[in-house]
């Protein structure tokens, strides 16, 4: 019997590959200011990090309260422009291989919860997830361990006995802090650079992860 007993998921570009569709509304955002955002910008400035830190460190004495209204209509923008979401290969039938083992899972992001329960509803998912750790409710979000000490929390669980799933550098670096054996989705990042950075385990998509070798192998 494998002691895993939850599955805890990253959102964007883990989820769905929707990290294009992100820097496409920060480059409209930050255009007017003078920024261009290709993808070296998005991966150095951007991916994986609050909204509040980037905002703030572009607009250099930008105040909290600030950084949060920029976010707060970026994000807004996000949502109106991609009302419909593809989720990545293999997603549905890998949580539903999941729900039928018992495992519960966790939705566990650095955006906003508006943010979440828009991705959730567009993939079909709101109903899934018995959790959702969001920026909002923690007092510091990726890099920093505190999302998945969150979600573990909620589960009653220690961090062997979950699976994390991730895409990013600072989303790695959040689940092996909190001690969370991580799966790596090479959608940004490829298979090789995942696990130089941490991952246990990476693969493209959902298509090429077996649920039963993780359980196996996570012990």
């Amino acid at each position: 019997m494998s002691s895993i007993r939850a599955l805890l998921f990253d959102m964007d570009g883990t989820l769905a590959a929707t990290d294009p569709l992100h820097a496409e509304v920060f480059a409209d955002v930050l255009a007017p200011h003078g920024f261009t955002v290709d993808h070296d910008f998005y991966q150095r400035q951007i991916a994986g990090r609050t909204n509040r830190l980037i905002f703030q460190e572009l607009f250099p004495g930008l105040s909290a309260a600030e950084a949060d209204a920029m976010s707060d209509a970026k994000e807004a923008a996000f949502r109106a422009a991609y009302p419909a979401l593809d989720p990545l290969p293999g997603l549905h039938d890998f949580i539903d291989a999941a729900s039928a083992q018992g495992l519960r899972l966790a939705l566990v992001t650095n955006a906003p919860r508006a943010n979440a329960d828009h991705v959730l509803s567009a993939l079909g998912l709101a109903a899934r997830f018995a959790e959702i750790v969001t920026v909002d409710v923690v007092p510091r979000g990726k890099p920093h361990p505190d999302p998945y000490q969150e979600a573990l929390r909620r589960f009653g669980l220690a961090p062997h006995q979950a699976i994390a799933f991730e895409d990013s550098p600072t989303g790695l670096r959040a689940a092996l802090a909190a001690g969370v054996p991580t799966v790596g989705l090479a959608t940004t990042l490829t298979a090789e650079a995942l696990q130089a950075l941490g991952a246990r385990w990476a693969a493209p998509d959902y298509l090429g992860l077996s649920l039963p070798a993780l359980l196996a192998e996570a012990g």
